[in-house]
């Protein structure tokens, strides 16, 4: 079986430096610098069909994607970056290219109210909308009920996401953490826009 899974290893090295592009590999060490681990240079390739047909690009607000690369030792949680694009991985399989998700923002994540101290600094991450507009505690009566997220977070050594967290990303948007679902594949959270 090993055998086996070194010869697809071998052709999905193959088809990546055929079809990919040279881009960047990171582990995270550091929770307030997760992209200060470089590891190397690969070739990557992203699609969002698994037989990476390349047929169509990846539709908006679908984070998941397949994974092509020549990386000998990739790991769940790791980072992927091509130009100015972040992936993270979150699951890996025989036999099977793996699976990553998209990146859309950048992210800081503190403490609950009254506890500021922020865990995790500049940490690439995907936030997309996914309510419409259920959530009534806008702090402003007669105001428009703010939607819910749905935040995908890679595996982060030594942290745990909890509910009534805050995360803050890249344009400055505020959040509150509404509840988490945590597995070895990483973390994900339905969020709240968090209003004054």
């Amino acid at each position: 079986m090993q055998e086996i899974q070194k010869r697809v290893h071998f052709g999905f090295a193959r088809a990546a430096r055929r079809l990919g592009t040279i881009g960047r590999h990171y582990r995270v060490i550091d929770l307030r610098s997760p992209l200060s681990n470089p590891l190397g240079r690969p070739y990557l390739c992203f699609d969002q069909n698994s037989g990476f047909q390349m047929v169509k690009p990846r539709m908006w607000a679908r984070p998941m994607v397949y994974l092509l690369c020549d990386v000998p030792c990739l790991s769940i949680g790791d980072f992927l970056q091509i130009g100015d694009r972040f992936y993270f991985v979150v699951e890996i399989e025989s036999y099977r290219p793996p699976l990553c998700v998209a990146c859309n923002s950048a992210i800081a994540i503190s403490g609950m109210r009254g506890a500021p101290h922020r865990y995790v600094e500049n940490c690439p991450a995907s936030i997309t909308l996914t309510g419409k507009g259920e959530d009534q505690r806008s702090g402003m009566p007669g105001s428009v009920p703010a939607g819910s997220y749905l935040l995908h977070l890679p595996v982060l050594p030594g942290f745990s996401l909890m509910p009534y967290m805050h995360v803050t990303d890249a344009s400055g948007a505020s959040y509150v953490v509404e509840s988490v679902e945590i597995s070895q594949n990483g973390t994900r959270a339905i969020l709240s826009v968090l209003q004054i």
